[in-house]
């Protein structure tokens, strides 16, 4: 009766084990993809930083280091391997954003262009999609972190080597689209 009772209790521990395993998996998964989807946002929102140079260099405010600084941005994101750092870089992007659409305003002649306007759009859309796939990476990083804080979890966590994501955080902020 005893073996029996042993044997059960083994049973029961390893199906606990394997459906903690399965959660671990699912939501490492599901952070994965949130930033696969992050990143691959980032860069379509990176590729309108040429156009946005080459509009950029109309304007006497921006100097011509400023236009080459916003096209090494765009290389350096690609280069870069630490999330921290990437952090950074986007968020230096996101100013220069900010920095040639202020210049904008004060020539109204781009009121009419139909190429900037179209591009400005397709900026603040772009930097919009990625403000909202950051806030889904950040939701499945917090979710499997969460699981992963957890007593006995932690120690399962442990056991496999799953490691906690790094949120990912910048300043978000141009402004919506003009109409």
């Amino acid at each position: 009766m005893v073996i029996w009772f042993l044997f059960g209790a083994m049973c029961m521990l390893v199906i606990l084990l394997m459906l903690a395993y399965v959660k671990f998996v699912a939501l490492n998964k599901a952070a994965a993809r949130a930033w696969q989807q992050l990143d691959n946002h980032m860069k379509n929102r990176a590729e309108l930083i040429p156009s946005l140079a080459l509009s950029a260099a109309a304007f006497a405010e921006l100097e011509r280091p400023f236009i080459y600084e916003l096209s090494a941005l765009k290389d350096a994101c690609r280069k870069t391997t630490s999330l921290q750092e990437r952090v950074k870089l986007e968020n230096e992007i996101t100013q220069k954003f900010k920095k040639v659409f202020t210049a904008a305003m004060h020539h109204p002649e781009l009121k009419n262009d139909e190429h900037f306007l179209k591009l400005q759009k397709s900026i603040i859309y772009a930097e919009g999609k990625v403000q909202s796939s950051k806030k889904k990476y950040n939701s499945a990083a917090r979710d499997f972190n969460t699981i992963t804080s957890v007593i006995p979890l932690n120690l399962i966590a442990q056991m496999f080597e799953f490691t906690p994501y790094e949120y990912f955080d910048f300043d978000p902020s141009l402004p919506k689209v003009m109409d």
